[in-house]
């Protein structure tokens, strides 16, 4: 059988050309991830967020249950597209994807924002945060009090960093501050844990906020890109990302006027606290550096 990648970012696009061979790293409802044991690619449902690893496909989820793709399963990657294997106990023929035709898309994120458009920005955030129920480290940013009792210890602990990195922030000991803060990484459950979706965020906001090149991003990123292996996979690969200042498409429309619905629905589309986490870490850098 044959399928059609519908959309793909230019990132995704350069780590596939450049593949051969690789496994099946992992499988989920609506997404089958792809590894050559260094980068990863995600194969996902359509209607799925676009993220820079992202190649979006035409199949529901119910489709790609049917496929009977397992973790460890080959993967035969053709420059413009790959090839998995069929099932043999449904008696599948191999299923081969091509992004020939595949809608592209540059996640390279744009900006800075100028002032008043980061302080309309951190605003709509502030505002969009105080609408949801995902939970996670929207939690610690609410504009309504949290009280400790309330937290779970592994939001109990982010707060005191953040808490912690505030402060170092404040005595311009960047350094500290940013060794503080990137203590999150790892930190949290899931697919991606919370700590990372929030320094991908921060990573994110730094950069629309224009402090490429302050001390505070320079000592943070290069403790981050030091501890990618303390965190998992799929994580990592999105961490590597943001260092490559590579986004989401959700990420990216931040860069235009949006309403604070607009932001959380879009936001919130990317898995259970995933979008909102990061919303937070985007929100922490327009406010704090």
């Amino acid at each position: 059988m044959e399928y059609q990648i519908r959309q793909f970012s230019l990132y995704a696009e350069g780590i596939l050309k450049h593949l051969t061979s690789g496994t099946v790293h992992s499988v989920y409802r609506r997404t089958i991830n792809l590894t050559d044991g260094k980068q990863i690619l995600s194969l996902q449902a359509e209607g799925s967020p676009l993220s820079p690893i992202s190649l979006i496909s035409g199949l529901s989820a119910e489709d790609m249950d049917a496929l009977h793709i397992r973790s460890g399963d080959p993967v035969h990657f053709t420059g413009d597209g790959f090839t998995l294997p069929g099932s043999f106990e449904a008696r599948d023929a191999a299923h081969h994807f091509t992004c020939a035709n595949a809608r592209r898309y540059d996640l390279k994120l744009s900006g800075p924002l100028d002032n008043t458009a980061r302080l309309s920005l951190a605003s709509a955030i502030r505002t969009a945060l105080s609408y949801t129920s995902t939970g996670g480290f929207a939690l610690l940013f609410s504009e309504k009090e949290t009280e400790t009792d309330d937290l779970s210890l592994i939001l109990f602990a982010a707060r005191n960093y953040i808490l912690h990195c505030n402060e170092l922030c404040l005595r311009r000991d960047y350094r500290e501050a940013a060794l503080t803060l990137s203590r999150l990484l790892g930190l949290g459950t899931g697919l991606t844990p919370s700590g990372d979706d929030f320094l991908c965020g921060v990573l994110a906001g730094l950069h629309l906020a224009g402090k490429d090149g302050h001390s505070f991003t320079q000592f943070l990123r290069s403790m981050i890109a030091a501890r990618l292996s303390d965190t998992i996979d799929i994580s990592a690969a999105f961490l590597s990302c943001a260092l490559e200042n590579q986004f989401s498409l959700p990420v990216n429309s931040l860069c235009r006027p949006l309403t604070p619905e607009e932001i959380l629905s879009s936001f919130e589309e990317i898995g259970h606290s995933s979008g909102t986490d990061t919303l937070c870490g985007i929100l922490w850098s327009l406010r704090h550096i």
